[in-house]
Formats: C-alpha cells, structure tokens, sequence
C-alpha cells in the first residue's frame, strides 16, 4: 500500500487526508439533508458542523501528538502539528473535539441535543469505516504479527507501519468493516424503529465500543494497562456511558420531536416514528 495520494509541488497529500476530507465532506452533506426531513434549520446545522468540523480535528491531531512517542519532537517543531495530511489522526479525540464544538452550536442555537445526536450516529459510523481504509493505506493503526493466511505484508518506507516486511494482521480493514457494518445497522435499522430521542446515539456508543474492544486484540499496541490497550478501556468506558444514558432516557419514553416539512424540504413520515 502506498500512502501518497498526490504531490503538488512539495506539498504531499496521502491518502488519509483525503479519505478524512472525503468523510467529512459526505457526512455533512447528509446531516444536512437529514436535518431539513425532520424540520430542522439546516443552515444550524451547517454551523454546528463547521465548528464540529473544527474543533474535532483539532482535537484528533492534539490527542494523537499528545500520545504519540515523537511528542517532543513535535513540541520542538510545532508547525508540523499543523501537517494533519500527513497523517497521525485519533478518532476518539476526533470525537470529543467534535462532540464538545457541536454541544456549543446547539446551545447557542436551542437545538435538541440527543436529536442532533442521533442524526450525527451512523454518520461517525460511516466517516470511521472511510477513515481506516485511509489508515490502511497509510500502514497505521495496524495489526499484530501472524502466520493466518489473512496478513498483510508493508513494504513501502514511505509506510507509517512499525513492523515493515512482516506478516501483520489488516486490524485497519476490520475496523473499517465494523465502522461501514454499525452505519448499516444505525441508519436503516435502530433509526427506523427507535423508542426514544437518543437511542440511535446511545447503540453507536455500544457498537463502537464493543468492536473496537474486540478488535484491539488483533492490534498492535505495546502499551498495556491491566492487561488492556487504551483503546479498550475506552470502549468499556463508551459502553457503560451508553448503559447509563439509555436508562435515564428510556424511563421516560420520550417520542421523537414531530417532523414537519420545510419550504424545499420533504417530510418524513417513517423515521421518528415510536415503537
């Protein structure tokens, strides 16, 4: 796999970058059309997902320098923690950065929190399925040493993989399955047949943390607390967070806000309605 998408002059773009971009960029674009089915201000929503935007890959790069074992050099050379299309991108900080941005947007603008949240699950799904095909080609984020006939083997110098011209297993592809598999799940399954406002949000939470609990079993990651990578005591964490919001909002049943069409926009009459 090689990790450079294009170079324009002596600026390199690699493949994550791009399929980031691209993530983004649809993500968006759905979330717009999203919102104005449901009646839902869909210029609020492009601001929300300006700063979300923002704020969440701010939050990626800080949080993948932050743990990252060249914090130092990046520290002493701080305009390439600017270089964010070369790669070094942390979802979960991806996430929180988003999350905390787009929490703002929806209180300067009164918007439903848990509504917003449940247009925004299946598309972090998607963007996280896109995301690691980038990961794969970039040679991140990869598996650990194996004789199954399913490794993979990086050749490429230019490669971020640690383990170069050995047989690893493709934990990139698995993630990106497991992302592509919960945005099927989210959006024409739980959506369709939610009971309550959140519940779409609150089974991202439990669909991604427990695969990417499963999966890290197959990564490689020398640092170990308790027997467990990082990754997997947050995906435990995102779990038991999701445990306790769903019995909090499905005590009280809330239905989904009423949708109502805007000018130019259609209504939908299936997807909010309670089971």
């Amino acid at each position: 796999m090689h990790p450079t998408a294009f170079t324009i002059g002596s600026l390199t773009i690699r493949w994550y970058g791009a399929l980031m971009a691209l993530a983004i960029a649809i993500s968006v674009v759905v979330a717009y059309v999203e919102s104005r089915r449901k009646g839902i201000n869909g210029d609020d929503v492009l601001d929300m997902g300006i700063v979300a935007i923002i704020c969440g890959i701010l939050g990626s790069r800080l949080g993948w320098i932050l743990t990252s074992p060249d914090v130092l050099w990046y520290l002493a050379h701080p305009l390439r923690i600017l270089a964010i299309w070369e790669g070094g991108l942390s979802y979960f900080a991806a996430i929180v950065g988003g999350v905390l941005g787009a929490t703002w947007m929806i209180r300067r603008r009164k918007l439903d929190w848990w509504q917003m949240a449940d247009i925004a699950a299946p598309l972090l799904a998607l963007s996280f399925g896109i995301g690691k095909i980038g990961c794969w080609l970039n040679g991140c984020c990869h598996g650990t040493v194996t004789t199954s006939p399913l490794g993979v083997i990086f050749t490429d110098p230019l490669s971020e993989c640690e383990l170069l011209g050995q047989s690893v297993w493709p934990a990139q592809l698995f993630n990106s399955l497991s992302g592509f598999a919960a945005f099927a799940i989210l959006y024409w399954i739980v959506a369709r047949h939610k009971r309550f406002t959140g519940q779409v949000f609150i089974w991202y939470l439990y669909l991604y943390g427990t695969t990417s609990f499963a999966i890290e079993f197959f990564r490689y990651i020398p640092v170990h607390v308790l027997g467990l990578t990082p990754n997997q005591w947050t995906g435990v964490i995102i779990v038991v967070l999701g445990l306790i919001a769903s019995a909090r909002l499905s005590r009280h049943k809330t239905p989904p806000p009423p949708t109502t069409p805007q000018a130019g926009g259609v209504a939908d009459d299936q997807g909010d309605t309670a089971v």
